[in-house]
């Protein structure tokens, strides 16, 4: 079990008018758990984001990303300093290594506040400063996740296609949306 002792809070890699976004630490567990652990979040998230989300669950997120080489999950949080969301990158190899995969979901109490699209536009930009080689975001979206397709969009993310039928989370089938952000469009974003 990992230590929820308060340490001193992390630099933020990102900050906006609306959030800021800085790496975990093992205080922030209880939080995640809480924002976590929602249907509403859940549903249009990958099947190894647990559902129910439980203490355990966060634990084990913390740790594993306050322990990665290099650090590419962090958490969301409001200017106050609550707890209100997490986005990341997952790399991607073989002939796609200059492409990585950005994802984000944001606590349902924040909905509607801006935080989704403040923190992935600051976020996309810093990606592209922290790692020089890539050349590419990309994003995936449920079918029916409209409120985070208006995210991208937002951000300035181009919908590139759509990969019919491509998703089945609990026996629902639907289609994946794919966004994606060049390098060089990702200049303007500050």
């Amino acid at each position: 079990m990992a230590s929820t002792t308060p340490q001193p809070e992390p630099t933020p890699i990102v900050r906006t008018d609306k959030c800021y976004i800085r790496a975990y630490t093992p205080s922030d567990i209880p939080a995640t758990a809480e924002a976590a652990n929602h249907p509403e979040i859940s549903q249009y998230m990958r099947n190894r984001f647990p559902s129910p989300y439980t203490l355990e669950n966060a634990e084990f997120w913390v740790d594993f990303c306050m322990k990665a080489e290099p650090m590419v999950n962090f958490g969301i949080f409001a200017p106050d300093g609550a707890f209100a969301g997490g986005i990341g990158l997952m790399p991607r190899d073989d002939t796609e290594y200059r492409t990585w995969e950005v994802g984000y979901w944001v606590a349902k109490n924040y909905w509607g506040k801006g935080i989704a699209t403040s923190a992935l536009k600051g976020f996309s930009s810093w990606a592209f400063k922290e790692f020089p080689e890539l050349l590419r975001l990309e994003a995936g979206v449920f079918g029916g996740n409209d409120g985070s397709m208006k995210v991208l969009e937002r951000v300035g993310y181009t919908k590139e296609g759509v990969r019919r039928k491509a998703i089945c989370k609990k026996g629902k089938i639907m289609d994946m949306h794919v966004y994606g952000l060049l390098k060089e469009e990702a200049e303007g974003l500050e």
